[in-house]
């Protein structure tokens, strides 16, 4: 059974196909709970490979997975885990749902493919799992990317294309970068893919970021940044998400 939201944690996110893409590929996540190693969070983002027709699923099932593995630590299920068990147990299940994207591509012969970045909070230290372009930033008097885009650039008939230089479902065995540190009371972590970082205005992000003090207006928030992006002529899907500590 789920438990009780903490309240020293702040959650809100939203997604939206954008003004021209016929669907939404992205997809993304972010929950608190109290589990037996502390107060908890996750975040998740997909974004779809553009030029695999259905991205979606990946994107789907990595969310979805992820949600479930969050779902089971708060149930108790996890909890004869350390912290740091309990992190690695989080990593091997994005290594196995990688997996399943690539099994499941190459059984029904479908281009599957997304990038994900997720985040996990236990207490005060976090944790980051990232493969892709989709990134995880700290809002504080500034934008501060956590994550490194993975890309390469590559000169074709005198043009400069820019590909992603890793994703999930590109192989059965995952190349997966890590980074973790310690929050601070206030700090947020902003999550999205990159139709949202490539158009968003750090200034307003930071500012409005932190004037939230509640998961209804973390929902607002997102929304209201995705708006704001596609305004600004942002034509991808675009997905934001918030992980607060409360000061």
């Amino acid at each position: 059974m789920w438990k009780k939201r903490p309240e020293k944690i702040i959650t809100g996110c939203a997604t939206d196909r954008g003004t021209v893409r016929d669907k939404n590929q992205d997809r993304i996540v972010c929950l608190s709970g109290h589990i037996v190693q502390g107060t908890a969070a996750v975040g998740c983002v997909c974004d779809g490979i553009g030029s695999f027709a259905y991205s979606e699923i990946a994107s789907e099932m990595v969310t979805e997975g992820v949600r479930l593995w969050f779902q089971s630590a708060a149930d108790g299920r996890l909890g004869n885990l350390t912290e740091e068990e309990l992190t690695e147990d989080l990593c091997a299940t994005i290594r196995e749902l990688n997996e399943l994207v690539w099994e499941r591509g190459e059984r029904e012969r479908l281009d599957l493919g997304c990038t994900m970045s997720a985040l996990l909070l236990i207490g005060r230290s976090y944790h980051i799992f990232h493969a892709g372009d989709s990134r995880i930033c700290l809002a504080g008097d500034l934008l501060r990317q956590l994550t490194r885009d993975e890309i390469v650039y590559t000169r074709e008939r005198g043009n400069i294309r820019r590909k992603l230089a890793n994703c999930i479902g590109r192989s059965r065995e995952l190349r997966l970068s890590r980074l973790s540190g310690t929050a601070e009371p206030g700090d947020t972590f902003l999550l999205g893919s990159d139709g949202l970082f490539h158009r968003a205005e750090e200034e307003e992000l930071c500012q409005k970021a932190r004037r939230v003090t509640s998961d209804a207006q973390a929902l607002k928030f997102c929304g209201e940044m995705i708006k704001r992006v596609e305004q600004l002529g942002e034509r991808d899907n675009v997905s934001c998400g918030m992980i607060k500590l409360r000061a």
